[in-house]
Order: C-alpha cells, then sequence, then structure tokens
C-alpha cells in the first residue's frame, strides 16, 4: 500500500514538475542555507534585497496576510537591522533567500522582461511583468492607506503586493515591457 502511494507520487510529481523544464537549459541558484537548486529561470516572478525573516508568523496570520510575499516595513523594522540578502519569488510558493546578487538573478532570468518598483518598505523590487495578473488603485483588505497601488503577482495574484507607485506608473512600467 505505501509503495502505491509512492509511487502515484512520483508519477504526479512528474506529471507536474516535467513540462516546467522542457526545452530549455535549467538554471541554477543557491539558497544561503542549502544546497543548489536547478529550475526552469523563466519562473523567476519577483527578486529583492531585503533582511531575511527570521520572526515565527503563526499559519493563521500567513493565512491573512494581505502581503503574502514581501514584509511590511513594521515586520522589517522588527526584525533588527541585518543586511539585506537577495531573495527570489517564483521558484518556491515563498521567497528564497539566494547568495547571488540580485544583478546576477536578473542577468539569469532575463532583466529585459522584468519592471522596477518600490515595496513599502522602501526596498526595489523586481516584477516580471508577464507575472503581474492585475493593478488596482485600491485594495481595502489590505489595509494599507498610503500605497500607491497594489498588484497581483506570480502564484497567488489574489494576495495583493502594495507598491508605492501609483497605478499609472505601473501600467506604463508593464506596457514598456510587455509585448
Amino acid at each position: 500500500m505505501k509503495r502505491s502511494i509512492a509511487a502515484i507520487c512520483v508519477c504526479f510529481a512528474v506529471l507536474v514538475s516535467g513540462p516546467a523544464c522542457a526545452g530549455s537549459p535549467l538554471a541554477q541558484l543557491t539558497p544561503i542555507a542549502g544546497a543548489p537548486v536547478f529550475f526552469d529561470a523563466k519562473r523567476i516572478t519577483a527578486v529583492v534585497a531585503l533582511p531575511t525573516n527570521e520572526f515565527t508568523v503563526s499559519a493563521e496570520a500567513i493565512r491573512l496576510s494581505p502581503q503574502i510575499f514581501f514584509p511590511l516595513p513594521a515586520e522589517v523594522a522588527s526584525n533588527g537591522p541585518k543586511k539585506p540578502v537577495t531573495q527570489v519569488l517564483g521558484i518556491f510558493a515563498n521567497l528564497m533567500p539566494v547568495t547571488e546578487s540580485v544583478d546576477d538573478v536578473l542577468k539569469l532570468a532575463g532583466r529585459d522582461q522584468f519592471a522596477q518598483f518600490t515595496l513599502m518598505s522602501g526596498a526595489t523590487v523586481w516584477m516580471r511583468a508577464s507575472a503581474i495578473g492585475w493593478v488596482s488603485h485600491e485594495f481595502p483588505a489590505a489595509g494599507i492607506p498610503n500605497a500607491g497601488s497594489f498588484v497581483g503577482l506570480g502564484l497567488a495574484p489574489g494576495r495583493p503586493t502594495a507598491l508605492k507607485e501609483d497605478v499609472d506608473q505601473v501600467r506604463k512600467a508593464i506596457e514598456q515591457i510587455a509585448p
């Protein structure tokens, strides 16, 4: 019985992951705490330099969080002064801190496909234009009053990311990149 379940899981994993890398060479990044990861570079949806998150967040807080990917300024401040680390979104469900620089990751992923924006914390974030599902002036449920705009990004476009840029600036940046 266990072998049957394991075989089904392996088959499912092969089916799900197979097309992700089909036809393109695998890229490599090194997480700050682990072995190199090989993946399709087109999967990268955002790159940012932020201090690593060492605070604990309950599953309920994550479920309700309007900023699932990028921490809010108060969370960054509560984490204490730490050197920013390049963090990549799109390979896994959450940010992955890596040893490579933001510039190196953007070269790997295709810099010309990314637009530069500013998170509410003041950090610069590079987002793949084709991964932005929507842009809005408001997202009341997020509870972030000073945001210039909100975007739905990548794997969870229903979770907004607050940006300092207004909707028109975001739209122009996306339209300059989009084919």
